[in-house]
């Protein structure tokens, strides 16, 4: 044998970040579209609304029972939608932060890129509970016009999304917009690295909000980064609601507008609210000079906060739920759910709503594959 021979040279995998990385907005607030265009970043591989989180409750049960890979499949198709197998998971874990840095990392790894975590809505209001398992994250949180989230609710449900054809949804919207900005200034105030990028100078100038995104990461900018065409999205969920960020340009134009006369007020006096509250600094778009209004009564912005409050308690109840009915069960609900959509019995869950105060759903319509609320 020829000791001369020079062995086959294998690729070594990159050194992966020492913490995740969050990419979070509220619902229908422009962190898909800044998704589709980080990732084109060959340094960067974020899962898309994976969500693992909203499974946490199944760490609970004992470590023999604790079928979180399957549970996660079946509730959004996190492995299928990122090319990944759960099989390719270490067996054994049972515990949140360090199943949700295995598949994480791993759709990283298989992409040979460095940075890993997640894109999702679903952190709004809990920023700092993440923070609190992965002390080395950092965060880029994307903000919007609360207007134009609102109207871009309704324009989902007006496509058939049932998740955002719940009555209440806009108005959930609007509310949880103080808490995720309460939940950014206390990762600001422990010192966590957070980059804040506005989703209407990201519309109208993506480069220059690309290259200050690049620079929070440390990692170079490349100028395909400021255009949709080429971006992988394929794992974000099907849908009507997502034809633009699945498009090869950037939609700059106003949308339709579907929101009432009473719910623009509303947004309107809350934006105002803020804006006095944070001395014009927060929320930045619409500007503060456009805001004139009077703040509203207590008892509606009361009735507002308590039904807000009845929304989000329904929504961690719902993924208990689904954490500990038995699989076979759940099948045989969607199993049915389908049947019934098939026979067209099945209309969407609640009639389209033009910000009406009431958050109420039912439980089982919560049942369901959610991606930012997929029906």
């Amino acid at each position: 044998m020829n000791s001369d021979v020079n062995p086959p040279v294998t690729k070594s995998q990159p050194k992966l970040a020492a913490g995740p990385l969050f990419v979070v907005s509220m619902w229908r607030s422009g962190s898909s579209l800044l998704y589709a265009l980080l990732n084109k970043h060959p340094q960067v591989a974020l899962m898309y609304e994976a969500d693992l989180l909203l499974l946490r409750p199944v760490f609970i049960k004992p470590k023999s029972l604790c079928d979180w890979a399957e549970r996660w499949e079946f509730w959004n198709q996190a492995f299928e939608r990122h090319g990944l197998n759960s099989d390719d998971i270490p067996e054994g874990i049972s515990d949140f932060p360090t199943a949700f840095a295995a598949a994480h990392q791993l759709y990283a790894q298989r992409h040979s890129a460095t940075i890993w975590g997640d894109k999702s809505p679903n952190y709004f209001d809990r920023l700092n509970e993440m923070a609190d398992d992965f002390p080395d994250a950092r965060f880029i949180i994307v903000w919007r016009n609360p207007k134009g989230t609102a109207n871009s609710i309704l324009r989902a449900a007006s496509l058939g999304n049932s998740y955002f054809s719940r009555k209440g949804a806009a108005l959930c919207g609007l509310l949880g917009y103080a808490v995720f900005k309460k939940e950014t200034e206390r990762l600001i105030a422990r010192g966590k690295p957070v980059c804040q990028v506005n989703y209407e100078d990201l519309v109208s100038d993506p480069a220059s909000v690309m290259a200050q995104v690049c620079d929070f990461l440390d990692i170079p900018y490349e100028n395909s980064l400021s255009s949709l065409e080429g971006a992988d999205r394929s794992a974000i969920f099907d849908g009507q609601h997502h034809a633009n960020v699945k498009g090869d340009t950037i939609v700059r134009g106003p949308r339709p507008e579907l929101l009432s006369r009473e719910f623009k007020e509303k947004i309107s006096q809350y934006v105002n609210l803020w804006h006095r509250f944070y001395c014009a600094a927060w929320p930045p778009y619409p500007s503060a000079l456009a805001d004139t209004p009077p703040n509203g009564d207590l008892l509606a912005k009361l009735t507002d906060s308590l039904a807000y409050k009845l929304f989000r308690i329904r929504d961690r109840v719902s993924p208990i739920v689904f954490s500990f009915i038995p699989i076979s069960l759940l099948r045989r609900y969607r199993k049915s759910k389908r049947r019934r959509r098939a026979a067209g019995n099945a209309a969407q869950s609640g009639p389209v709503d033009s910000g009406g105060d009431s958050c109420a759903a039912t439980l089982t319509s919560n049942l369901r594959v959610n991606g930012e609320g997929r029906a």
